[in-house]
């Protein structure tokens, strides 16, 4: 089963390389439009779908079954890690909230009158942007789950244990994420690319660790792509936009920043050692 599992994990991330670097010069040239980011998120679904073809891995152990519980609690990491780090951003005034331009197109969008309250417009489109929203933003989340968690995630388990196949899963996928950040432009402005590259990197690797415990933990590919599809929506199309900055705002909010990395890096840890516990009463039985 290790000899089958390291096969099938060989494949699948040759496979991703080559298929993303095919699909990032097709998006380059304009093949897909406005849809390029969308056709770039499903390689890894792509590169899984063709792996479990070559290797006869069957496609229901991607983990097709909802699972409730998992995914509500996957719902609430994301969210809970923002309200976290940006409340501690509005709190010590690193950064004001709200920000007015965020107000304004909330009651367009929204369809919101002046006389409303603010707090009230916030609170809703809060829940627009993390709930209604979350459909579009899981569309795209889905082909990087089908791949990092629904195939790469179980092989490397079973091959390395579960700090390996967080070790493996989270470096691959930050490399995978490079390109977009180190030559198409994907980041902020304001602060070293370095200092960018340094946190985003920090950010995905503990990512990994907390997705790959609620994938082996459930069962399902459902609950990390929720917790992957709720952290672009949540942190993309509220908590960055909904906060105005200051002279050091962006050290320490978005995805390019320190912020977001400090809860990830308490959950990755507790998720661990979770793992090891269970581990231990294994072999102990």
């Amino acid at each position: 089963m290790v000899a089958i599992a390291k096969r099938r994990a060989v494949v699948f991330i040759s496979l991703v390389a080559v298929i993303s670097v095919l699909a990032d010069q097709l998006i380059s040239r304009g093949l897909f439009g406005k849809a390029g980011s969308l056709a770039y998120m499903w390689c890894p679904a792509l590169a899984a779908i063709i792996a479990s073809a070559l290797t006869r891995r069957s496609l229901k152990q991607v983990g097709w079954w909802p699972r409730f519980k998992w995914s509500g609690l996957a719902w609430l990491i994301p969210v809970g890690c923002g309200f976290f780090t940006y409340g501690l951003v509005w709190l010590t005034g690193l950064g004001t909230v709200p920000k007015s331009t965020f107000l304004e197109r909330a009651r367009m969008t929204l369809n919101m009158s002046a006389a409303q309250p603010n707090w009230l417009v916030i609170l809703t489109a809060f829940a627009f942007i993390t709930v209604p929203l979350l459909l579009p933003s899981m569309i795209s989340a889905l082909g990087e789950e089908i791949g990092w968690r629904g195939f790469l995630v179980p092989e490397l388990n079973e091959w390395l244990g579960f700090r390996g196949a967080c070790l493996v899963s989270g470096a691959v996928w930050t490399l995978w994420h490079l390109p977009a950040v180190l030559f198409r432009g994907y980041g902020i402005t304001g602060t070293p690319k370095t200092y960018q590259v340094v946190c985003f990197a920090a950010m995905v690797m503990a990512s990994a660790v907390v997705m790959a415990w609620l994938r082996l933990k459930s069962g399902s590919v459902w609950p990390p792509t929720v917790m992957h599809a709720t952290h672009n929506a949540a942190i993309q199309l509220f908590f960055d936009p909904i906060t105005a900055h200051k002279a050091y705002t962006q050290y320490f909010v978005g995805e390019f920043a320190i912020g977001l990395v400090v809860p990830l890096a308490v959950l990755a840890w507790y998720c661990t050692r979770d793992m090891s516990r269970i581990d231990n009463a294994y072999s102990a039985g």
